[in-house]
């Protein structure tokens, strides 16, 4: 079997977690090339899979991106996860969709483009004193901020120029990322594997490490388990990956903070068996 690992043309080799999944997957026979998704030469019809890794500037080129999205659609390409997931899930309007299926998801305003809201408005009634501002399209915290009564101002300026050309999500800041720490969940073909928690440096919210945030293993009570599995199950199609991101509240109720289907760091480094899970997964799913 021959499959193809998708990156980006500014960093077009494996990231270093994905390249123990493919050092896993040779010894088990099946060859790993890495390949840029813009790469225009290449015949994607020729791998026996294509599975998105590290396509990390996708929210830059959201319209290349869906275009390159709807050739592999029309070319047949088997690719994980599903073009339907990988659409769903670019756009954070998915919040609305969970919300309305019971999904426990930390309250916020979905504001879409070229609308008229006030940070001032939106906190007051709903008698936040902290929220995260974030693009309804992004990833690894880009525009991404926290808003307080002393940056409220500046941030209107901010939030009202994205708000020109971006839905927008306000979300109720939950105090746990910087008490306890941000979960993720991993699962392969919606099986649980290990899970990591992330902590942001003292002073700051963002947990990923290029922020100074640490991740280390973890190991989460099975109603944890459970509850994410739940979430998954939610989405009908099939899924090689899945990383579920959230905090826990004092009530041990998970909250969903991200639902990770497209491009996650998988953090097999962070655990004995990842690679094996993975490799289980993409058998599987043939």
């Amino acid at each position: 079997m021959h499959i193809a690992f998708v990156t980006y043309k500014n960093e077009p080799l494996l990231f270093e977690d994905d390249q123990l999944i493919a050092e896993y997957l040779e010894s088990k026979d099946i060859r790993v090339s890495p390949i840029p998704w813009d790469n225009p030469t290449v015949e994607w019809t020729s791998f026996d899979t294509v599975v998105i890794r590290s396509a990390w500037d996708y929210i830059h080129r959201a319209s290349e991106f869906n275009i390159w999205l709807e050739k592999m659609k029309v070319l047949g390409v088997k690719l994980f996860n599903p073009i339907s997931v990988i659409q769903w899930n670019q756009h954070k309007s998915y919040f609305v969709d969970f919300s309305k299926k019971g999904v426990l998801v930390p309250p916020f305003q979905y504001c879409p483009s070229k609308s008229q809201f006030e940070l001032s408005s939106i906190m007051n009634e709903r008698a936040w004193d902290k929220v995260v501002v974030k693009p309804a399209v992004s990833a690894g915290s880009f525009n991404t901020w926290v808003v307080e009564n002393d940056n409220l101002k500046h941030s209107q300026q901010r939030f009202a120029e994205l708000l020109r050309t971006n839905d927008m999500i306000v979300q109720e800041f939950r105090k746990e990322v910087l008490t306890d720490g941000e979960w993720s969940l991993l699962f392969f073909n919606k099986k649980f594997s290990h899970a990591i928690i992330k902590k942001p440096k003292i002073g700051d919210f963002r947990v990923q490490a290029k922020f100074g945030g640490t991740e280390e293993p973890a190991y989460p009570d099975l109603a944890i388990v459970e509850q994410a599995e739940r979430i998954l199950q939610k989405v009908e199609e099939p899924l090689l990956y899945a990383r579920v991101d959230g905090v826990i509240s004092k009530d041990n109720k998970f909250w969903l903070m991200e639902l990770e289907l497209i491009e996650p760091v998988l953090f097999v480094k962070n655990s004995k068996n990842g690679c094996a899970h993975f490799y289980e997964a993409l058998v599987g799913l043939f």
